[in-house]
């Protein structure tokens, strides 16, 4: 049985799904081997702030969450499609997947709970409710990052502050984000924790939409960076690009961001993908929307920092065709583009995952085919060429992110 699953945050559903701020990065389709109706509030034992692992879970090669926008699941696949699996709990329309130190979540979004999974197969383990009195529906958390302690920090899109649920479960605490953006809500995207100096620090990305204007992109954004230790902010850095859509990528000491502005347009100046250095806190719009041919929707680096991936989209009312861009993330060169693409474009807003596993860079595609929804796999070879291999994966839910770490 499949699971219900994730509203869009997609491109073409910007106008409606985030102006109602209930906005999602859409997630990967999935499989998973078996799990219960209700997972545990707090699984036990809890080893170092993660739940204890169940030797039943087979082990796959990526895990991933699902979804057609009415029903979702998250489970694992195997590169060379010998085995998948799907699962039948009920984790909402409105799922993102985190990884973070070695753990696994997944993030139902409109309904204000993390599943923390095994990173093996995606079997949730752990439960935690995250929900805001003050919120109006859904708090909206987007991400989870998690520290040395094993506490979880959570960023929530709908409510102006951070979430720190501590080491197995335990209380929570708050950071206030009201004053970070005029409208008393900065729209907090994403997290990284990350070691600068010695000391734990929190990246917490704002994409500061104007909330009185459907969510428009019209001021600058901004990073907080965050002491761990003592949850105060540090400082507040602009960043050189607006909008920083959905989850960071991480790679040799930095952090690379996809930034769209407006997807409504795919020219603008203040847009692309940027790079932070989060030993030193600077930061660079390093590829132009412009030079890759559209809006970035989602950014994904390899871990030895020497390629990089996007999933770009065009400005078309009503479809926001995509298509697969490649860059160098030293130089910032853009390699594929859309209009000369890796892969693509497609009709509308139909390509939703992308993450490296390895040398192998994943792309989920939600066009349903006679097997079902294609994962398409490309090998990398030298820098960043990268070769298609004959599609092999396909899930019973459109692919619309991965939880796969290089």
């Amino acid at each position: 049985m499949i699971c219900p699953a994730p509203m869009p945050r997609t491109p073409e559903a910007r106008a409606a799904t985030t102006r109602a701020r209930l906005a999602a990065v859409a997630v990967a389709s999935l499989a998973l081997a078996a799990c219960s109706d209700t997972a545990p509030a707090v699984a036990a034992p809890c080893v170092a702030g993660s739940p204890a692992l169940d030797t039943t879970c087979a082990p796959h090669d990526v895990v991933v969450a699902a979804g057609d926008y009415a029903s979702s699941a998250v489970g694992g696949f195997s590169l060379d499609g010998s085995s998948k699996l799907v699962v039948g709990v009920d984790l909402g329309k409105d799922p993102a997947l985190a990884v973070s130190a070695g753990r696994s979540f997944f993030v139902a979004r409109d309904q204000d709970t993390i599943f923390e999974v095994d990173g093996r197969c995606g079997l949730p383990r752990a439960k935690i409710n995250v929900h805001d009195a003050s919120a109006v529906g859904s708090s909206n958390p987007q991400d989870v990052a998690v520290a040395n302690d094993g506490s979880l920090w959570i960023p929530r899109y709908n409510v102006a502050a951070l979430s720190i649920v501590a080491p197995c479960g335990g209380a929570t605490r708050t950071v206030s984000l009201a004053s970070y953006d005029a409208d008393g809500n900065p729209n907090a995207s994403a997290i990284r924790i990350a070691s600068v100096g010695g000391s734990e620090k929190a990246f917490v990305a704002l994409e500061r939409l104007d909330d009185r204007d459907q969510l428009r992109s019209k001021q600058p954004s901004s990073m907080l960076r965050i002491d761990v230790a003592t949850a105060t902010v540090e400082a507040q850095i602009e960043l050189s690009g607006r909008n920083p859509f959905g989850a960071m990528a991480q790679a040799q000491g930095a952090l690379f961001l996809a930034e769209p502005g407006n997807f409504d347009a795919a020219g603008e100046a203040l847009a692309g993908i940027e790079r932070f250095d989060t030993a030193t806190s600077t930061s660079t719009l390093i590829t132009t929307e412009a030079s890759l041919g559209g809006s970035v929707a989602i950014v994904a680096v390899a871990k030895d920092g020497a390629c990089g991936a996007a999933i770009v989209a065009d400005a078309t009312p009503g479809k926001n065709r995509t298509a697969v861009a490649t860059f160098d993330p030293r130089s910032g060169r853009a390699l594929a583009t859309f209009d000369a693409p890796l892969y693509g474009p497609t009709d509308n807003y139909d390509l939703l995952a992308l993450a490296w596993k390895g040398d192998a860079l994943l792309v989920g595609d939600r066009r349903s085919t006679s097997r079902g929804y294609a994962v398409h796999v490309f090998d990398r070879t030298g820098a960043c060429t990268l070769t298609q291999r004959a599609d092999v994966v396909f899930l019973e839910l459109p692919a619309l992110v991965f939880g796969a770490s290089p």
